[in-house]
């Protein structure tokens, strides 16, 4: 067995766990057919905070049963009302929870055990809290002492009850119980009240060395160019480490080893390559003991252009011939020779996924259409999948598949005119109606969606995810739409939307504020799933599994990139720019009911880009939004989050890095971004941290309150109210940056600025105070308006696109780039 102490908290780190096993889902308590709306209608499913009542009365119908759990022991075998297993180790992040999370694609049932022993020498009372994401029984010495109901969308609830524990050792084992449509957040945590205890976990001997060794190991490059993983430690320690089939002992010389890894990355199902991590997992471990890390081998990317766009065109094609992407791989191929026939087995993934309704399906539905229109001989597999589904949430079926985000919903509106009119005189399986009918259905939802967007702009704001999802339903329509308007339409928004990726992008990386974003995307623009478009377009970005969208662009044959669009990405001396988006959500297409609006900031030189959303909703609880940040290269991204846990993967929402649990104000003027963070005194993790990757920079210095760096000929700074104290262990090892509650962030250059010496030394004091900072002339306070130079900068004129190369009022009806123009409310004409 081994011996381990609580967190400073109480909280327990060390358990051993079960599960998750998934069981059957009955959702016949809801109606499959009629209108989905009204308290007890179909339409929660598809969204995690609304379908948390439904959660709940699930589990009234099927609590999870109070018999006993087999005694715990690492290793052996164990059941649970019909589930059976193996005890595993499990240690946690520094939240504190032991996360079951897992995206469920289909909707699924979940249970999971988490156990462990506790120690105290003399008998007496103590307060356990659990919290958790669901249902849970917690037994304690056998007996069953606490039955919780609550369901929660992302944050754990927690629950106290006093226990009398007798002296020596106690099981604690909890029982899990959780509902996957979509994202699914299951986790759980302890907290024992009073004097520490022991924790014990029974099974193979460890002491509390191990863990001390342990916890001292870091991983200091998540990216690696090389499948060679760098890890820091105490000198002298021999650990395991293992990747994949690589497993050997390693011995660290003067606190560093050096280790060739394998093993698989996390490449995701289908097209929805932005839920994955593109990962791989490394355990290190002495004895009993493990730590797991992620680390990220990196694709090849171009920083600026070789060769010409026939080039990038071809290399796009071959890579997504070679994809696990089965539709972008059918597709590419047949464009390489057009003698290919679509292999029905490459569509497998992509034809289960529409028979399953999972989520993601409408994605691989625009898939399989550009195969049917493209390649002759089409296997009939296609057909009968497209004639099948379901195309809207009005439509019968229970199902959790996401029709609500901003870009799902274009793609069903593209997805059910096009298969309509594909299949006009046919009947469709799921509604019985004929193909007509769905085109007119189709057609009728994406005018509007089209018309608003292009008129005010997206809600998810340069999202590096979904604006590559917009980009397939955009030239959808656009290839194979045969009402003119709609053609028109979707024409000039995508015009309009692949500028703004020029225009917001920094040497192939799509690094300005995002409306949504992931973890990955902010440690890597390689990982962008608009990377591959940008490579296509202006030879810059790099290739990688997000290949449905750039593959059907360099397939149109409709649609042609104009030249001033593919010019925009080239980068001038200096570039300030700024793009204001509002808009209205509708109650019964975004579960909203009020106005959006963001106002984005983009700085840019040769040597490296700010950007930031302008005073975006502070205060407020935030999701996945990417609210500024600094770039200056692929993978040096500096930014600062208000964590509310430690995970990284997308079933946790806002998470570690991508999003903020409670939004900050942020302001920007031009190479200048203020930060203040409010942070709630019960927050569960109390305090916000900062990206500043070591390894990617040539060269790096404290100063004061500041943590600068250069890459080339590029500078940035990142400064707190409380200076920049870089962890130098753990997963972030030498890339997570700890300070205050009020940040700084500059760059510079050296044609302009000098020396990195001499940028480093011009920085100065910021004045901090406990609610905002004054620096170079502008002043941030939480509660008093921004001011450049004593003047409030809002009272001056507002733009819908203003930068170099575009400007636009609002109120205006069209958009010039160039001798490049685009209606505002037709779109342009092919």
């Amino acid at each position: 067995m081994s011996e381990h102490v609580l967190d400073e908290r109480g909280g327990v780190r060390d358990w051993l766990v079960a599960g998750p096993w998934s069981e059957p889902l009955d959702l016949s308590i809801l109606d499959s057919e009629g209108s989905p709306w009204g308290e007890n209608g179909r339409w929660v499913l598809t969204n995690g905070p609304d379908v948390t009542p439904l959660k709940a009365k699930l589990y009234s119908l099927s609590p999870l049963s109070e018999e006993a759990v087999t005694p715990l022991v690492e290793g052996e075998p164990v059941d649970y009302a019909g589930h059976s297993g193996e005890w595993r180790r499990a240690h946690t992040a520094s939240d504190g929870l032991v996360d079951f999370s897992e995206f469920c694609f289909t909707p699924a049932k979940r249970v999971a055990l988490a156990g462990t022993v506790v120690e105290v020498d003399q008998a007496e009372w103590r307060t356990l809290e659990l919290a958790s994401t669901g249902p849970a029984l917690l037994f304690v010495g056998g007996k069953c002492v606490l039955r919780t109901t609550r369901v929660t969308y992302m944050e754990p609830h927690a629950h106290k009850v006093d226990v009398w524990l007798p002296a020596g050792r106690t099981e604690v084992v909890t029982v899990l119980w959780q509902v996957g449509f979509r994202e699914c957040r299951q986790v759980v945590r302890l907290r024992v009240g009073g004097l520490p205890v022991r924790v014990v976990v029974p099974g193979s001997p460890a002491n509390a060395l191990a863990d001390q060794v342990l916890d001292a190991v870091g991983v200091p490059r998540w990216g690696l160019a090389t499948p060679t993983l760098e890890l820091t430690g105490p000198a002298g320690v021999e650990l395991r480490v293992r990747c994949g089939p690589v497993d050997r002992m390693v011995t660290f010389v003067d606190g560093k080893a050096v280790v060739p890894i394998s093993g698989d990355e996390d490449t995701g199902v289908g097209s929805a390559s932005m839920l994955t991590t593109g990962e791989r997992t490394v355990r290190v471990s002495m004895g009993a003991q493990f730590r797991e890390f992620g680390v990220c081998v990196l694709p090849p990317n171009r920083v600026s252009p070789v060769g010409e766009p026939a080039d990038w065109r071809r290399e796009l094609l071959e890579h997504a011939a070679a994809s696990a992407n089965g539709c972008a791989a059918e597709l590419a191929s047949h464009a390489l020779e057009p003698s290919h026939q679509v292999r029905v087995e490459r569509l497998e993934r992509s034809l289960w996924m529409i028979s399953q309704r999972a989520d993601c399906a409408d994605f691989e539905a625009l898939g399989l259409l550009h195969l049917w229109h493209r390649v002759p001989g089409c296997p009939d597999e296609v057909r009968s999948a497209l004639l099948g589904l379901k195309y809207w949430i009005d439509q019968p079926g229970l199902d959790a598949m996401c029709y609500f985000t901003e870009n799902h919903q274009l793609v069903w509106h593209t997805a059910e005119l096009l298969a309509g009119q594909a299949f006009g005189d046919s009947t469709f399986g799921n509604t019985g109606w004929d193909g007509r009918r769905h085109r007119e259905h189709g057609e009728s939802l994406a005018v509007e969606w089209l018309t608003r967007k292009l008129a005010g702009g997206y809600s998810e704001f340069d999202s590096n995810a979904y604006l590559a999802v917009d980009v397939l339903a955009l030239t959808s329509l656009v290839e194979f739409a045969e009402n003119t308007r709609i053609v028109e339409l979707a024409a000039g928004l995508l015009d309009k939307t692949l500028f703004t990726l020029a225009a917001n992008s920094w040497r192939g990386a799509h690094v300005s504020a995002h409306g949504r974003s992931y973890v990955q995307t902010q440690r890597t623009a390689r990982l962008e799933e608009t990377a591959s478009i940008m490579w296509l377009c202006w030879g810059m970005g790099a290739l990688n599994h997000a290949t449905l969208p750039a593959t059907v662009l360099a397939t149109a044959k409709r649609y042609v990139l104009p030249p001033e669009i593919a010019s925009a990405a080239a980068l001038p001396a200096e570039w300030v720019g700024r793009q204001r988006y509002r808009g209205t959500y509708r109650v019964h297409n975004d579960l909203l009911d009020r106005e959006y609006a963001s106002d984005l900031v983009v700085y840019k030189t040769p040597d490296a880009m700010l950007s930031s959303v302008q005073d975006y909703r502070p205060g407020l609880p935030g999701l996945q939004e990417h609210i500024w940040g600094a770039t200056l290269g692929p993978e040096t991204q500096v930014y600062v989050t208000h964590t509310p846990n430690d995970a990284t993967h997308s079933s946790a929402r806002p998470n570690a890095w991508a999003g903020n649990r409670v939004l900050p104000r942020v302001r920007q003027h031009r190479n200048v971004v203020l930060a203040v963070y409010r942070i709630p005194a019960d927050d569960p993790m109390g305090y916000p941290h900062g990206w500043f990757p070591l390894w990617t920079f040539d060269e790096h210095v404290s100063a004061g309150p500041w943590l600068a760096g250069r890459v080339g000929d590029g500078y940035v700074a990142l400064g707190s109210d409380d200076g920049c104290r870089m962890l130098t262990r753990g997963p972030n090892a030498g890339q997570e940056v700890r300070g205050g509650t009020v940040w700084v962030c500059v760059v510079g250059r050296r044609a302009v600025d000098g020396s990195f010496a001499d940028f480093v030394d011009s920085l100065g004091n910021p004045e901090f105070g406990p609610s905002g900072v004054d620096y170079r002339g502008m002043s941030l306070h939480w509660d008093l308006p921004f001011t450049v130079d004593g003047q409030v900068v809002d009272l001056a004129p507002q733009y819908h696109v203003d930068n170099p190369l575009c400007r636009i009022p609002w109120g205006a009806e069209e958009m010039r780039i160039g001798s490049h123009v685009i209606s505002l409310t037709h779109g342009r004409p092919l």
